[in-house]
């Protein structure tokens, strides 16, 4: 019965896993506003190396997408769910088998609620049955037993005996009464083989579906006619022994063989038998003999029921692990696309007050506009904050060397913190190096170090420790095994709640009052070490500290300098720009402050616009694009598209949002919203380099020989 459960939950869990999938892509912008040709690709891609199908449908029963066919082909309605009359303790959403209208593959699905532009709608994923097999496969059964899963109907979805060749049968009207009594029992009934079996089923909690467990009676009889081998040689020994006992002491046996039989009794019964001594030593032997037998199976029936515990534990754990990822997931596509508009409104305020700053005259406006500057700056910061949780933030990695990136780091470290607060670096000898943003790094450690000094009130112990170590698969969740650098900061401060811990590193999680903190913090360090490949941790206890560890993938490159020389100040500019952007008023402005340094500037609102331009004639030296634009090609595409077409021309890419930036690794980029002087020292450094990479005149490129 024990097994029974345990395999119902697991069956549970193929479903849950599926749920979980469909909930993560569930949250698709592109499915919300209504584009079924994009969500229609997305699901394609997510199931593309499965047999599994995804389809979405209105309530009446219309399939909208199904990845089996292509976008825009006709699809039929479809009524594979029905309602279950089972109370489930979660809302989990399962059919029962059917054959599947394309593949005509025996199948069963799971589906999600959905909201499309305002209109509810259904999503859901199909599998065939063959996909529920492997749970025998990882949690075999022993020899002689029969392990079945049905659908909520009775119909068979696995087995462990001839699977393709029951599976769609229904169970035996035996097996279906049962089956409507009660969600778990024994009955006595035969199988689809019409092999005599008693049967154990129970029933899984959320989807509803049963799994059974039969034992033939061919097997029980060859139990039973052991046991009463066993208990006739028993026996056997005690006529011998009484025997020659009773000759010499007569009635004295009886008492120790009563006892060795009730003993022998028990075992054959299952029960446990306690160690005595009789006094006579033939007896005492065959007790002894019968204790350990007995121990020897209890052992094995605590270990087999330690082992399923523990396998339902783990997938517990796993279920519990999958869903805190997909809730961190979906906050960080939240906070990234909120993060990518506010760049751009961000772009226009700081170009705006840029060229209203060279244009004022007024001290007064000027101490205005300096204001203002520094306002977009904080919500630059605070952007790039979002970006980092949302693992959308421009990237500037570079490889590290701790050993001189620490020390420097602990200066701001202590003017951050204050005199009052004794701060410490413990670093090992031969700290690996790591890839990873310098500057994210600094504001990581700097946002521990300011929330460190918030929880000692001013007052206390902070030190940082940075070492190696050999991580084993399994040793930290969310971390393979491998090489890592640890970076700790730890304080002796107020300490965290169970409670606190478990929402630390959410977005806008804050234990400060109101007003004194956006609650980004932990949520920035957090998404730092996913983006590297590593993970953060947290240990807090209340009145004794805190301990947040950063784990950072050891890196194999070589470290190089981070700093570049600012651009210089009042310097003038030649050259033509090619600006590509689709925002009207980012356009304008960006254009009017490069004209101010002493560029040309043609703009296009479209990288479709901009390759006309170019194949029309247009003489440019660099191109500055956004990444994300309405038409054909991204700002990615065209930087791809002109270093087929015009290899020796430079291309620098812009963009708050920079999701596909992967596929153009080598093309110089700045984040928005970037400084105009610093954009245009950018555009005059790719140029140099466009230049320097020419052949000199009158030299041809080399030719590869055939």
């Amino acid at each position: 019965m024990e097994t029974a459960e345990a395999l119902s939950l697991v069956t549970d869990r193929e479903m849950a896993v599926r749920t979980a999938l469909l909930q993560a892509l569930s949250i698709s912008p592109s499915l919300a506003e209504g584009r079924l040709d994009q969500f229609h690709a997305e699901a394609r891609r997510l199931v593309a190396n499965s047999a599994s199908t995804i389809a979405l449908t209105r309530e009446d029963g219309q399939q909208m997408v199904n990845t089996r066919l292509d976008f825009g082909q006709p699809l039929p309605k479809t009524s594979i769910f029905r309602p279950i009359p089972i109370a489930t303790q979660r809302p989990l959403i399962v059919s029962d088998l059917y054959t599947g209208p394309h593949d005509k593959r025996l199948s069963f699905a799971v589906r999600v609620p959905v909201t499309v532009n305002g209109q509810p709608m259904k999503l859901g994923l199909g599998s065939p049955v063959t996909d529920l097999q492997h749970i025998f496969r990882q949690q075999p059964l022993p020899k002689g037993w029969l392990g079945v899963v049905l659908d909520s109907q009775g119909y068979v979805a696995a087995r462990t005996l001839d699977p393709e060749k029951r599976a769609g049968q229904r169970a035996s009207p035996e097996m279906l009464e049962a089956m409507a009594k009660a969600n778990r029992g024994v009955v006595e009934t035969k199988t689809l083989d019409g092999v005599g079996v008693f049967t154990v089923f129970a029933r899984a909690p959320d989807s509803g579906w049963l799994v059974l467990i039969g034992l033939s009676r061919g097997e029980l009889a060859q139990t039973a006619w052991l046991a009463f081998g066993v208990t006739l040689c028993v026996s056997f020994v005690f006529i011998v022994v009484a025997t020659l006992v009773a000759r010499r002491i007569g009635g004295s046996i009886v008492l120790p063989l009563q006892r060795l039989r009730d003993d022998a009794l028990a075992l054959g019964s299952g029960g446990l038998v306690q160690a005595s001594a009789s006094g006579l030593q033939d007896v005492d032997i065959v007790q002894r003999a019968l204790v350990k037998a007995s121990e020897e199976r209890t052992g094995h029936d605590q270990r087999m029921r330690g082992e399923i515990e523990a396998a339902v534990a783990q997938a517990r754990q796993a279920q519990e692990a999958a869903l805190r990822s997909q809730k961190l997931e979906a906050l960080g596509r939240l906070t990234g696309g909120i993060a990518h508009d506010f760049n751009n409104l961000l772009q226009t305020m700081t170009t705006g007050l840029q060229l209203a700053r060279k244009l004022s005259s007024d001290p007064r406006g000027d101490q205005a506009l300096a204001a203002c500057q520094r306002a977009t700056a904080k919500a630059s910061q605070l952007t790039r904050q979002l970006l980092s949780f949302g693992r959308q933030q421009v990237g500037h990695e570079s490889v590290l060397d701790l050993r001189e990136q620490l020390p420097e780091l602990m200066e701001l470290v202590r003017g951050a913190v204050g005199s009052a607060i004794q701060t410490t670096l413990d670093m090992e000898e031969g700290v690996w190096p790591v890839r990873t943003d310098p500057v994210q790094l600094e504001l990581a450690i700097l946002n521990l170090a300011l929330n460190a000094r918030d929880a000692l009130h001013g007052r206390g112990q902070l030190s940082v420790r940075a070492g190696n170590r050999q991580m084993l698969s399994g040793e930290v969740p969310e971390l393979m095994a491998g090489d890592y650098v640890c970076i700790s900061v730890i304080d002796d401060g107020d300490g965290m709640t169970q409670e606190q811990m478990t929402h630390a590193f959410e977005p806008f999680f804050t234990t400060k009052p109101l007003g004194q903190g956006t609650g980004l913090g932990l949520a920035q360090v957090y998404a730092l070490a996913r983006a590297t490949g590593g993970t953060a941790t947290l240990n807090s206890k209340i009145g004794l500290g805190t301990e947040v560890t950063l784990w950072l993938p050891r890196s194999l490159g070589r470290t190089r300098a981070l700093d570049t020389p600012p651009p210089a100040a009042d310097r003038r500019y030649e050259g033509t720009v090619l600006l590509v952007e689709d925002e009207a008023s980012v356009r304008e402005l960006t254009a009017q402050a490069l004209e101010d340094l002493g560029f040309q500037v043609v703009t296009a609102p479209t990288a479709d616009h901009a390759l006309d331009l170019l194949r029309g004639g247009a003489q440019v030296d660099v191109v500055l694009s956004d990444i994300v634009m309405p038409g054909t090609r991204s700002g990615v595409d065209l930087a791809r598209t002109l270093k087929v077409l015009k290899p020796t021309l430079p291309v620098v890419l812009a963009s708050g949002y920079p999701d596909r930036i992967a596929e153009a690794p080598d093309v110089p980029l700045v984040a928005k919203p970037y400084d105009t002087d610093q954009l245009a020292a950018q555009l005059a450094a790719a140029m140099d380099l466009a230049r320097s990479t020419l052949p000199p005149a009158g030299v041809l490129p080399p030719v590869a020989a055939d």
